[in-house]
Parts: structure tokens; sequence; C-alpha cells
């Protein structure tokens, strides 16, 4: 589990001498419940003030450091459809009390389940329940897109594209799913999600006698002309050809093979683009220990993961292409602690009849920094908001000194997008929030409730809270729950 850290940004206090200097020491959990184990992380983050004395207060962390990762252990389920909510919640307690940490202690934190545990009846119960053990949390059950781009942010395959001016495909393979993004330049292409994991069939004991398997991996046995039942022993061939084909119809979603009707029957929601270009590729994931040869839990859980993992090693991947070993692996995708920052928006904004304060609002972002993405822009917005499932705040960093035209046509697009959308959020980096709220308010009924931020830049996936306007109403301060994801070495 990769721990979520963020930044937290707040007014400090002033005096004559200037900003006062300040520096704070907060301690964070992350949990992440997910298809074969459950996570859990403490860390403590020091947060210091590094502006200069009469400037506007700039605290960042200068410190972060990984107190206690507890036990990897097996996400306990009541039944298929059924997460056991009493034991994750015992899990987690006796996660704090190995810790020597209470839960009054926790400053931070976020809880996310994903996989096929987020698609578990009572799967957003857990998390609320989870919730109450520290601060506030931030609480989630991430759906497959929104899942690929955060595993593809925290194995580091994003920042690998920003760095190295390439194309990355981060693969998350889980026990479920395998969660796939496309990045350059550090922002999310596309992403896609295939039934392929190490859990979807599980052995009784180290025999491989068959205890149970899903609808996914009987389909790849047909494939493969093996007949799967609860209590066959199976053969080690027959293992190498699951796992075999299971690698073969990545190599399928990833360009290195030509698609087969097992690929397009293995896709949740939607899969990768067949026009897919990358230049390295990444694994994340449970399963990518076993691909890199890392050292494991010390646990043998039973299932197809160790042979996914040598049957990749092995594939095209790494004898056609070129296959990089991320920063963080089997803890890409957890959120962790997520540390809250408080910006204060620009003063040029624009804001109508909004219910303020906003919690929680998830992120989208949108490209638009030069004249070329105005086109793109109702389709781009629509997109994100069935990724968020219709309520999320739109970021964009904005086009610099965009020419009239261009900020009407822009407009006329992201209100045709966002016409029967609610909360109506724009968020720009760009000082042109009050531009575009004086725009879009042409478009709307005069007692439409929008608002129109600019000064904050933000990451996909960023969480934020936007309180009540200061200042007479010319600032708005915002709270911003980071998705960063550490490169701390392990205990």
């Amino acid at each position: 589990m990769v721990q979520s850290i963020g930044k937290i940004l707040h007014i400090a206090k002033e005096s004559e001498e200037g900003v006062e200097m300040r520096e704070e020491q907060l301690l964070s959990v992350g949990i992440d419940i997910g298809t074969s184990t459950t996570q859990c992380v403490f860390s403590q983050l020091t947060l210091s003030n590094t502006a200069s004395s009469f400037s506007v207060p700039r605290i960042r962390i200068t410190g972060k450091t990984i107190l206690y990762r507890a036990p990897v252990r097996l996400t306990p389920l009541i039944d298929r459809d059924t997460i056991d909510a009493p034991a994750v919640e015992a899990m987690i307690r006796k996660a704090y009390e190995d810790a020597r940490i209470r839960p009054a202690d926790i400053r931070l934190g976020a809880v996310i389940i994903t996989g096929e545990t987020a698609r578990k009846t009572n799967a957003r119960a857990v998390t609320s329940a989870l919730s109450e053990l520290a601060g506030d949390f931030v609480v989630a059950t991430a759906g497959p897109a929104l899942e690929s781009i955060l595993a593809g942010r925290g194995s580091g395959a994003a920042e690998l594209s920003e760095e190295s001016g390439r194309r990355v495909l981060n693969l998350d393979i889980g026990g479920g799913t395998t969660n796939m993004a496309l990045f350059a330049g550090g922002n999310p292409v596309c992403e896609g999600c295939l039934n392929i994991g190490g859990r979807l069939l599980r052995f009784q004991a180290d025999d491989h006698t068959v205890l149970s398997f899903t609808p996914s991996i009987e389909a790849v046995a047909r494939d493969r002309s093996i007949v799967l039942s609860e209590g066959k022993r199976l053969t080690d061939d027959e293992i190498g050809r699951l796992a075999g084909r299971m690698a073969q119809v990545l190599e399928e979603a990833a360009g290195l093979r030509e698609r087969t009707p097992l690929h397009d029957a293995l896709i949740v929601e939607h899969g990768l683009p067949r026009n897919l270009e990358a230049d390295v590729f990444t694994f994340s994931g449970g399963v990518a220990d076993c691909i890199y040869g890392l050292t494991g839990h010390g646990e043998n859980f039973h299932d197809l993961g160790e042979a996914l993992g040598r049957a990749l090693a092995g594939s095209r991947f790494f004898t056609e292409r070129r296959v990089l070993r991320p920063a963080e692996t089997s803890h890409a995708t957890v959120i962790g602690a997520g540390a809250y920052s408080m910006a204060v928006s620009g003063s040029t904004i624009q804001y109508r009849s909004m219910d303020l304060p906003l919690k929680s609002l998830p992120v989208a972002s949108v490209p638009f920094t030069r004249e070329g993405d105005i086109a793109g822009l109702r389709e781009a917005i629509s997109r994100q908001y069935d990724i968020f499932d219709g309520e999320c705040a739109i970021y964009m960093e904005g086009i610099p000194a965009i020419t009239w035209e261009g900020l009407k046509r822009a407009a006329a697009e992201i209100a045709d997008a966002m016409r029967d959308r609610s909360p109506k959020v724009l968020i720009f980096k760009e000082d042109m929030a009050k531009a575009f709220g004086q725009a879009l308010s042409r478009h709307w009924e005069g007692g439409t409730p929008f608002l129109c931020l600019d000064g904050i830049e933000l990451l996909y996936g960023d969480t934020v809270d936007i309180g009540s306007p200061l200042g007479g109403g010319r600032v708005v301060p915002v709270i911003v729950k980071t998705f960063a994801f550490p490169q701390e070495s392990r205990r």
C-alpha cells in the first residue's frame, strides 16, 4: 500500500515582523481493502511554512516517515458477495494496537475499497464504518477508471512519463482485476480494465485442489480446454496454461497481440483503445512482486498470483518491449492519509447562489492549455462526469492570454457539458475565473448556482472542500486532500 501524503496550506498568523514560520508534525493512516488483501500503513508528516516574510504562506511537506506497515492480511469475506465488516474492523484495530497508535492520535486518513471487493454488496457501509476509526477520512469505493489512474499515479508511472517524455502504460494486477492506464507528460491519456487477477481461482492448499473460481477464470479455462470444478486437483501444466493465457490477454490489451474474443469477454466497463502506443510498460499490484522477483509477504495465498507473475515475466512485454520496475508495486493503489491542504483562491473568482461549503468533491482534470483544446471541451468534461458518477469539480490549467473569441467558444462548450450537472464547479490554475464566470452566466438561467475559482493547482483525483467566501467575498478557502505517493523504502 502506497500511503497517500499531501500538504497543508493554511492562512498563517501574521505579525508586525511578517508571516510567522510554523512547523508541525501530523500522524496519518491509510487503509486499502482489496480483492485479495487488506493493507494499513501509518506515517508521520512534517509540515513547514517555506514562504519568506511578508509573503503568502506556503506550507509544504518537508519530511515524511513511515512509522509502521501492518502485515498484509487476506480480506475477510462472509460469502462471495459480502465483506466481513466486523473482521475487517478488528483487523484494522489490531494494526492500531501493534503500531501503538490511538485512533485519537490520527489527524489525517483515508480508506478505499478496490477491485472486486468494491463491488461487494456492503462495500460503502464498510468504508463508512472504518472512517470512524480516525479523524476526517477520505472514504471512497474506486471504480475501474479512477482506480486505474490512481494506481498509475501511485506506482510512479505518471511521474515517469513526465520526467522521461515517454508514454508509459501501467498495468496494476490485483486479485480480481487488472487496471490499466496510459500516461503522457504526467497526465492520464486513457484507461481500461480487465477481469484478470491472481485470485480468480483459489486453492484449498498447496496441492492445487480447487476451492473456488469465478466466471472469468472459467472462461479462460474453456479457452484452454480445461474443465474447472470445486475439489478438482489441477496439474502444474494446467496452471501454467491458465496463467499463460491470462498473460496473452494482457498482451492483447497492450497491442502486442491481435485481440481475441476472450479479451473482449473479460473487459470491465471498457478496455484500452486498439490504437494504443506505449513506449514503456510498468506493472504494479499484488502480482507485480511475482513479476519482478521481489520477496513476497511470507504468506501463501493459494491462488494463481505467482503463476501469473511468472507467465508475465516471460511474456512479450519483456522480450519485445521495454519494462521498468516502478517506484511502488503492491502498494500502488492505496489512498493513504490524505493530507489536507488549504489553499486560498485567486481574487478574480465568480460565483452565484452556491450553497457553501462543499465537502469532499473529487477533482477531474480536463486539458485546456491551448486553443486547439477548445473544440474537445464538451466531450472531455462529459467523460469526466461519467468517470466520477456525475459529481465532481472540473479543473483546467487554462490558456494564458486567451482571446475573447476563444473564451466565448470555450464558455459555450463548458456550458453545454455542465448544463444538466450539479454542482457546477470550475477551478483554473490561470487567472481567468471571473471572465469565464461572466461568460457562463449568459448561458445559464439567472438563478443557476455555479462557482468559478482560480489560482489553485490540483492533481487528477484530488478531493476538495470549498469553504465560504472570505475577504468580503473576494477569495474562497479550498482544502485539497491530495493523493500523493511517497517512495520511502520499507522499514
